[in-house]
């Protein structure tokens, strides 16, 4: 099962001038024809459900990186739909959370 990762780059000089993760989620979404905010039976919400994807939207900053990757692996597996990841980005040094899940992209293919 292949972990997709997409990443959006913002580039906004004031961070509180960053819109919140839900509104980056939904225009994902939107974009990818998908429902936002999906329910599971157990309660809790896929960010973004596609056809082919379950994604969990989150910000490039400490342990997110790791709660993005677990969250994704349990939406896929509820779901049967891939694992996938919107990882947002709101400031310079994000390369290392970057790295980490592309890390781990790697390992599992």
């Amino acid at each position: 099962m292949k972990l997709a990762i997409l990443l959006i780059v913002l580039i906004i000089q004031p961070v509180y001038s960053l819109e919140n993760e839900d509104y980056y989620n939904r225009q994902f979404c939107i974009q990818e024809s998908g429902q936002a905010e999906y329910r599971l039976p157990d309660r809790s919400r896929i960010d973004c459900l596609t056809d082919t994807h379950a994604y969990e939207a989150d910000w490039a900053d400490g342990l997110k990186v790791y709660e993005s990757i677990g969250q994704s692996l349990y939406y896929a597996a509820e779901t049967g739909k891939k694992p996938g990841i919107l990882l947002l980005i709101r400031k310079k040094n994000s390369d290392k959370h970057i790295r980490k899940v592309r890390r781990v992209i790697g390992h599992w293919n």
